[in-house]
């Protein structure tokens, strides 16, 4: 067995060797290669020394110590460079490796120049397990954090690197638990490593410049800083209750168990202290990170923050979604009109003392809105000649709780201000912090135009459906005004002429008719038409009775068959008329209008036929339906032919016009599936 461990360890320093050889031949200089070619000429080194202690057995435990802690630190070295992005993040994840370098050392100087008798093995079996233990961690969040079309290029290595570790994490969990290295375990330590060369050798095939982009989410960090540091104070902890255990003589164990559970207490203090997080991810930040924010966190909770509105109001929620960039507890914003004026305040978030409103006119608005700065009112107080001796508001300036005033603009447009108020802990704010205040600040002050947009077209819709009333109505009553005055004009002529006065009695009762229905439709709030069976047939009789009083008098053609609809009677009757009276406007005196009744098909047809001037085919498509758009100026009102439209399209029909200038116009009035009754 002892032949067998020599010859896998001699085999694989060759092999190592031979691999750090074509690396240094085929390397053009990249960092992350000579980490690389470092770690391998490191572990030939590792496995010529311990090939030559499996068969000579008297190396020595001080030289063997140093280089186990030689070979894991050569990877991790290696590992850091490639993928942590930090300089004090590297050092942080390798001081283990030094620490427990400095301590087989000290022990090693104390047993030669202080006589004690201290064991280098224990510190051998405690650090292999400690660095193994590191070197898994520091894969696993390696392959972890890679990008996606990065992990199959990685994937060989971490399988490589991680065998070799978990299986030192094996042999030194047994030795510690055993308190020696069992040697079978040792002997076949050389023959499983050169099962994993090839997979490290595989994974530097495929990555020839180790250019990988990687990256360790802050949570990680935080979460991780905390871990480490709980553990080291525990074990801080148990030194102090041991120390106090082993000299405090009668008093010992209580005093251990008071120091215990004192410090524990503290510790649950720490953990749950908002400052502690808040102070230990700025230090975090500042110290650990190339960038101080994860921007797609920070775009990914924005968003988020904006969708929600079960428990606050929009401009709330943009105060919270600004406020929680920087910790800050409270805020309030102030936004100026649409009709212009003043900066008011528009919303406050958990902060009970508004504020008082800004004039447009004022010094601190007009010191924003031209240079669009962040005002951090920290640094204005120790140094205001940055903002030009600016003038704050008084009720502001003895706001010790005031933080920072963030402009929301639009362009170059002033659209709102912000102020947040200072959270726990001091905090300074420097360049990202500022970039990204803006940005978001920009953001939030769309996004709060975007509001401010869709409440004035939500207005403007109910504007329009109030026009569109009045507009049916002053249609309504025009007509109206129209029959009331030509039995005016006729009544001094016609008064003593029974036909006439019963004709006047009849178009007073349709009148009135109409008026209560039009304030039936405006006293509910559902303007739909009722739909009651109209003989059409009656209605169209009607209709050119009405407007014969003027050339060219229209001619009705009905058939003999009685002809059913549903819908409005006096709306239908309504719309014939304008039709008819359309035509005759449209055609000299002398010219023909025709009206006709047919079956077509299972419906019917009605159809309005004139020979005047005629439309062009643009505007039969483009205006002839379009309300409130009128060739009439001021006589006319522009909704008589959607007010046809709309009426027929009510009783279940359609609208057809062609026409063309010079040839007249027809209309026609389809109803499919109209019923026909004798």
């Amino acid at each position: 067995m002892v032949t067998f461990g020599a010859v896998s360890y001699t085999v694989l320093a060759v092999l190592y060797a031979l691999l750090a050889l074509l690396l240094l031949t085929s390397w053009r200089g990249p960092r992350i290669g000579g980490y690389l070619i470092f770690a391998c000429l490191v572990t030939a080194a590792w496995s010529g020394l311990l090939a030559w202690s499996t068969a000579s057995g008297a190396i020595p435990i001080g030289l063997l110590f140093v280089a186990e802690v030689m070979k894991a630190g050569g990877w991790l070295i290696f590992l850091g460079q490639l993928g942590l992005p930090s300089r004090r993040v590297r050092f942080l994840a390798f001081g283990s490796g030094i620490a427990a370098l400095l301590w087989g050392l000290w022990v090693l100087v104390s047993n030669r120049f202080l006589g004690t008798t201290g064991s280098i093995e224990p510190v051998l079996n405690f650090s292999g397990l400690a660095l193994s233990l590191v070197g898994l961690v520091i894969l696993e969040q390696l392959y972890r954090n890679a990008a996606g079309d990065k992990r199959p290029a990685l994937k060989a290595l971490v399988i490589g690197l991680g065998g070799m570790f978990a299986f030192d994490l094996f042999l030194y969990s047994q030795a510690v638990l055993l308190q020696h290295i069992d040697s079978t375990v040792l002997m076949a330590r050389g023959a499983v490593n050169i099962l994993f060369l090839p997979l490290i050798a595989l994974a530097a095939r495929r990555n020839p410049s180790w250019d990988l982009n990687f990256f360790v989410s802050r949570q990680v960090v935080f979460y991780t800083t905390t871990l480490v540091a709980v553990g080291l104070y525990l074990l801080l902890m148990s030194a102090g209750g041991y120390l106090l255990l082993l000299y405090g003589g009668n008093w010992g164990g209580l005093a251990s168990i008071v120091f215990s559970v004192g410090a524990l207490l503290v510790l649950a203090a720490l953990v749950f202290s908002s400052s502690a997080r808040a102070r230990t991810k700025v230090f975090l930040s500042k110290h650990f990170f190339q960038n101080k924010y994860d921007y797609r966190e920070e775009w990914l909770r924005l968003v988020a923050t904006l969708a929600d509105f079960e428990d606050s109001s929009t401009r709330q929620v943009v105060i919270k979604a600004l406020a929680q960039i920087v910790d800050s507890p409270s805020g309030t914003l102030w936004r100026r009109p649409a009709e212009g004026g003043d900066f008011v305040v528009s919303a406050t978030y958990n902060d009970s003392s508004a504020g008082e409103d800004l004039p447009a006119d004022s010094e601190l608005v007009r010191f924003i809105a031209r240079d669009g700065w962040i005002v951090d009112l920290d640094e204005y107080r120790a140094y205001p000649d940055r903002y030009d001796n600016l003038v704050l508001p008084e009720w502001l300036a003895e706001d010790r709780d005031a933080w920072l005033i963030v402009p929301l603009m639009t362009r170059d447009s002033l659209q709102g201000l912000m102020l947040l108020d200072r959270g726990v802990g001091h905090r300074e704010i420097n360049y990202e912090d500022r970039d990204l205040l803006k940005t978001v600040g920009n953001h939030i002050a769309v996004h709060l135009a975007q509001e401010e947009a869709d409440n004035m077209l939500s207005e403007a819709k109910q504007f329009e459906a109030y026009n569109r009333l009045t507009a049916f109505l002053m249609h309504d009553l025009k007509n109206l005004i129209a029959q009331q005055s030509m039995l005016v004009e006729n009544a001094e002529r016609h008064k003593r002429n029974p036909e006439f006065i019963d004709d006047m009695l009849e178009t007073i009762a349709g009148g009135v008719t109409r008026m209560r229905r039009v304030i039936e439709h405006l006293r509910h709030t559902s303007v739909s038409q009722p739909r009651e069976r109209v003989e059409l047939s009656k209605l169209v009789l009607k209709a050119v009775s009405g407007c014969e009083d003027r050339n060219p008098v229209p001619a009705a053609d009905v058939g003999d068959e009685q002809v059913w609809v549903r819908g409005d009677s006096e709306r239908l009757l309504m719309a014939l008329t304008h039709a008819i009276r359309n035509a005759q406007d449209a055609t000299p005196a002398n010219g023909e209008i025709r009206i006709r009744l047919s079956k077509s098909g299972d419906g019917v047809r009605l159809e309005v036929k004139d020979n005047g001037e005629g439309m062009k085919p643009d505007f039969v498509r483009e205006r002839l339906f379009k309300p409130f758009d009128s060739t009439k100026g001021t006589q006319g009102v522009g909704i008589g032919a959607y007010q046809i439209l709309e009426t027929v399209r009510a009783a279940g029909g359609s609208v057809d016009v062609s026409s063309s200038p010079g040839q007249g116009t027809t209309m026609v009035w389809n109803f499919p599936g109209a019923s026909r009754e004798v």
